[in-house]
């Protein structure tokens, strides 16, 4: 039911003359029907808080309103839940909503633990709902890219909230410029879009005196494909980054292709990896079809982004692309959150693998690696001999310490050496790999032994 139609005023006193009484009465607001006159016995205040009104008084007992600026007021009352376009339809805490009227916030909420907001009295009208975050900007990376790139080209949609996530650049169309402004920030060659950082759907509201519930959405900029969850800090890792084989570090800088055993097609891929320690970045040489691969290397984290609609299917030996380095590191590559391979139809791979060279001292001591490992079928030990070996024993033992496998060589010279072990000859389980180098002084004929025991594992 409507409620009876409420007028305030907003006065610091009023002085009121009725039948002879004078006086002054120190109010903040009052309370009128509408366009009646005003009689002795019918003037009550209240002290409640609304739009000013002008009061005209008259002679005697009359007290004339005057309804040149008035406004009419209705229980009108709006709730509901703001929540993140995601599969787990987060909701958005701390969120400020608001109910705007031409293009000015009339009123708003700021959302609790669970999303929800309340605004209350205010005018009948129409409205827009709208709404505003601090929350950081996260979740987008490459497969956002070729979201975006695939709508524009017509193999995929996107509408709703989703669409206006992609506008990054704000000019009310969605294409490949799109594309490159996400992908180069998700690389962090920008550090924001010009249209802000967060998007929220405008449902429209009519109030006429009843209590609506409306819910509505939010993305942040460029995640089109609504894979962020605000309310966790950690996002998904689904790749991979072993070494596999051995370079020896040069003065002006080693290119160590980047490669991978996975065997779908791929159309977009998003690196995010803490750079090992004593590693630089100096460039990047990509193997890729023309896409908009773009990379940075900062704070010691690398990222690069590269996307493409009609994608690729790797192959071992033909490197993704390459990496021009300066110096050498025993330690391991770290990806990162976002860190994904995405196939044609714009969704991550569970998980895939990067492979790549660890890059060693070219004056450096005596080094054995064994790469990959855990192995498949394949698997090779990697040496860096910075002497000529006379004698080089790579001997292989299961975990009850037998031998299973051995090999020897002769006068091995100095630099890179590769041994390939028949591992998909072998079961699958835990091995022991020993290898043994004798070698000779430069300065005496005394023998110099250098041992490694490496374990490998074999899974299939």
């Amino acid at each position: 039911m409507r409620s009876q139609q409420r007028f305030t005023l907003f006065l610091p006193f009023l002085l009121l003359v009725w039948g002879g009484l004078n006086g002054r009465l120190l109010a903040q607001s009052g309370t009128a029907s509408a366009g009646k006159d005003w009689n002795q016995s019918g003037v009550q205040w209240s002290f409640t808080l609304g739009q000013p009104f002008h009061l005209d008084l008259g002679s005697s007992n009359s007290a004339r309103l005057n309804q040149g600026i008035q406004q009419t007021y209705q229980d009108n009352k709006v709730i509901g839940v703001l929540r993140y376009d995601n599969t787990a339809q987060s909701p958005l805490t701390n969120c400020q909503v608001r109910l705007n009227s031409n293009q000015t916030v009339v009123a708003s909420s700021l959302t609790n633990a669970s999303g929800a907001y309340e605004i209350s009295q205010f005018p009948d009208g129409v409205y827009t709902m709208g709404a505003f975050s601090t929350k950081p900007w996260g979740g987008v990376n490459a497969t956002d890219a070729l979201r975006v790139r695939q709508f524009f080209t017509g193999t995929a949609p996107l509408a709703g909230i989703r669409l206006k996530a992609g506008d990054v650049n704000n000019t009310n169309s969605v294409n490949s410029n799109d594309a490159l402004l996400i992908t180069r920030r998700f690389s962090n060659l920008v550090t924001s879009f010009n249209v802000g950082d967060w998007a929220f759907e405008s449902p429209t509201l009519t109030a006429n005196g009843q209590t609506q519930t409306l819910d509505f959405k939010g993305l942040v900029y460029g995640d089109v494909n609504g894979s962020y969850v605000p309310s966790t800090l950690r996002q998904p890792v689904r790749l991979k980054i072993d070494y596999h084989a051995v370079a020896t570090e040069k003065e002006t800088g080693t290119w160590i292709p980047v490669t991978t055993t996975f065997d779908r097609v791929v159309s977009a891929i998003s690196v995010v990896a803490g750079v090992p320690a004593g590693i630089e970045i100096l460039d990047v040489r990509s193997n890729l079809p023309a896409g908009d691969l773009s990379w940075s290397s900062m704070g010691g984290e690398f990222r690069l982004g590269w996307s493409d609609v009609q994608g690729i299917i790797p192959t071992n030996d033909q490197p993704l692309f390459e990496l021009l380095v300066r110096g050498s590191s025993t330690e391991p590559w770290n990806p990162r959150d976002l860190s994904e391979l995405a196939g044609p139809d714009g969704e991550a791979y569970p998980m895939a693998d990067l492979r790549i060279p660890q890059v060693i001292r070219s004056k450096g001591a005596w080094f054995a690696g064994l790469y990959p490992n855990p192995a498949g079928d394949v698997s090779a030990v990697d040496l860096h001999l910075p002497s000529p070996a006379e004698h080089l024993t790579v001997a292989v033992y299961d975990s009850r310490g037998r031998l299973v496998w051995s090999q020897e060589q002769l006068q091995v010279p100095q630099g890179l050496a590769r041994v390939d072990l028949p591992v998909a000859l072998w079961a699958e389980g835990r091995y022991l790999v020993r290898v043994a180098i004798l070698t000779e002084s430069e300065t005496s004929s005394t023998n110099l032994d250098f041992v490694r025991q490496l374990p490998l594992i074999i899974r299939r």
